[in-house]
């Protein structure tokens, strides 16, 4: 083995003269070809680590013709659902070696596009789409660079697509049957956007599960105003009544917590004067006083299986396009219980509300 001065960057030349091989030894090497003996590859190997040398991954992806780089567009991080799932992809990502390039979309299609657009520029290898309310423009644009895109969470009737999402129809269906099934009859379901094809799903199935049960059930839909303080006011008429819900949805985390928020700001017990059911489950949900009843997602089982139908067509496996539905869980906390006093407490608050 030689030895030589090295630069403060080692290269490959230096690893080269190190493990006394040729730079052709060590590229392949680097790029893990077969044709280069074990006695070789370790010492190329030894070399790489008493150098600390870093290959140039640039570099090595255009020789490969691929960056060893995936784009994820998500419309936001500030639900515990996609926080999550975003961990799971960037963890799955490392395991494979490739790099997770982020970006966010605001659920809005014009940034979304540009959003989209910046990641293709940028010759990722395949892409992760969470998509907005409407991304044609993005689909769009990611089918004309030919570059392998999963489409996860919200599906549409767009068939060119693979898809992984939740069954939410289901999931939805199942939620409020065990709601009815504990004596509510009045429940209300929080939304932030009913365009979103997850929300109209689960809109179907809350009310599916009303009009099948064997009772008669008010099952009401209501999309939560944009500010804080809108928003209690919402939650603060909606329960200011005799025929107040006995029991409320909240569609994701932050509705959850803006509502419990809400709920305390007007002594409201949970779940004595009204029930709390969120379809997501923040990290706090077993923290709080109550626990929260949740919907889990399961959000591993998403990611995996979307990111291993993804390397499939980054490595050109070609087929129809799949699409995966997995079930979610209910989780069952202290946040739902029978119907409690809910005379008593309409009466406490409806005075305040009518000299508002």
């Amino acid at each position: 083995m030689t030895t030589s001065k090295l630069s403060d960057t080692p290269t490959i030349l230096d690893v080269a003269r190190h493990a006394g091989v040729s730079v052709g030894t060590v590229s392949h090497v680097l790029n893990d070809r077969a044709n280069v003996s074990d006695g070789r590859r370790n010492r190329v190997l030894g070399a790489i680590a008493d150098l600390g040398y870093v290959p140039n991954g640039l570099a090595q992806g255009l020789r490969r013709r691929e960056s060893r780089v995936v784009g994820l567009c998500a419309p936001v991080t500030s639900s515990a659902y996609f926080a999550a799932l975003l961990d799971a992809f960037e963890d799955l990502a490392a395991r494979e070696g490739y790099e997770l390039m982020q970006v966010l979309s605001r659920g809005e299609p014009p940034l979304e596009l540009r959003r989209v657009q910046a990641l293709l520029a940028r010759k990722v290898d395949g892409m992760l789409l969470i998509p907005s309310v409407d991304p044609r423009d993005a689909l769009e644009a990611i089918v004309a660079s030919d570059v392998p895109v999963i489409v996860v969470d919200r599906a549409s009737n767009d068939r060119r697509f693979d898809y992984v999402t939740i069954d939410d129809r289901a999931a939805m269906r199942d939620a409020t049957r065990h709601l009815v099934s504990l004596g509510h009859r009045r429940l209300l379901y929080l939304v932030r956007d009913p365009r979103l094809v997850t929300t109209r799903r689960r809109i179907q199935g809350f009310r599916e599960a009303a009009a099948r049960a064997n009772v008669a059930v008010d099952a009401e839909v209501c999309q939560r105003a944009p500010d804080e303080r809108e928003f209690a006011r919402q939650i603060e008429v909606a329960l200011g009544t005799c025929h107040a819900p006995t029991a409320i949805i909240a569609s994701n985390s932050d509705i959850t917590l803006s509502l419990l928020r809400s709920l305390k700001q007007l002594a409201v017990r949970c779940p004595d004067d009204v029930s709390v059911l969120a379809f997501d489950e923040p990290v706090w949900a077993d923290v709080l006083t109550p626990t929260l009843a949740c919907v889990r997602h399961p959000t591993a089982l998403i990611a995996s299986r979307a990111w291993q139908l993804l390397l499939q067509r980054m490595r050109g496996e070609r087929g129809a396009p799949q699409r995966v539905a997995l079930a979610a869980e209910l989780v069952p906390g202290e946040s739902i219980a029978p119907p409690g006093a809910r005379i008593e407490r309409a009466r406490r608050i409806a005075p305040d509300v009518r000299r508002r």
